[in-house]
């Protein structure tokens, strides 16, 4: 498992969230044989399968999604929640814990919530000494909230006039609200980048 290395921060004996690969339980619901994995900005194909099961009693439906790579494989059961637009959003059940998730991320061994693989959000191990500070934190609350592969991912430049678009599936006032936070992200990166440059002897 690799850990993230810079100045300041705590904590580092975890790993990070950012640098681990993880599992999208939106994806792999949807998926009929491939999904795909992510780490640091790169993607995976996953085999999978889905079926199943009833128990105790046959009222009781479980899920499962059994997925595999060269000589890994694990199966995982999802959990159907109903959103607010007449359908249902699928979550992951920890295998270690139980607990409803949307990612699990790969430990070495198997998949499991991020509580129990260990890991930290990176800005838990920065610290806002650090230039990109306000970018990683923008961008996180981004792909947490809005839109988890975006296609171009600004730079730390263009990042101080992006505007990340409102996912189909979102209200437009749940939309607005992320926006705000993430423009306080912004303009924080903006300032700091300006003071940054404003240091620079010519």
């Amino acid at each position: 498992m690799s850990t993230w290395r810079n100045n300041g921060g705590w904590n580092k004996s975890h790993g990070t969230v950012e640098t681990t690969p993880r599992i999208d339980s939106f994806e792999a619901a949807s998926a009929e044989q491939v999904f795909f994995a992510k780490c640091d900005g790169k993607m995976v194909a996953v085999d999978c399968d889905h079926y199943t099961k009833f128990e105790p009693t046959p009222g009781t439906q479980r899920e499962f999604v059994e997925m595999w790579s060269g000589q890994w494989s694990q199966t995982v059961e999802l959990s159907r929640k109903v959103n607010g637009f007449g359908s249902s959003q699928a979550f992951f059940l920890c295998p270690a814990c139980g607990a409803r998730v949307r990612y699990l991320y790969f430990t070495g061994a198997i998949f499991l919530c991020r509580k129990c693989a260990r890991l930290n959000y990176r800005g838990q191990q920065e610290t806002k000494s650090d230039c990109m500070y306000y970018y990683d934190k923008g961008m996180a609350l981004v792909e947490k909230h809005l839109d988890t592969w975006p296609e171009l991912r600004p730079d730390g430049f263009s990042f101080c006039a992006w505007i990340p678009e409102r996912p189909r599936y979102m209200h437009q006032t749940t939309y607005e609200r992320y926006l705000r936070r993430f423009a306080k992200y912004r303009d924080q990166h903006q300032k700091r980048q300006i003071k940054d440059m404003l240091k620079i002897k010519l």
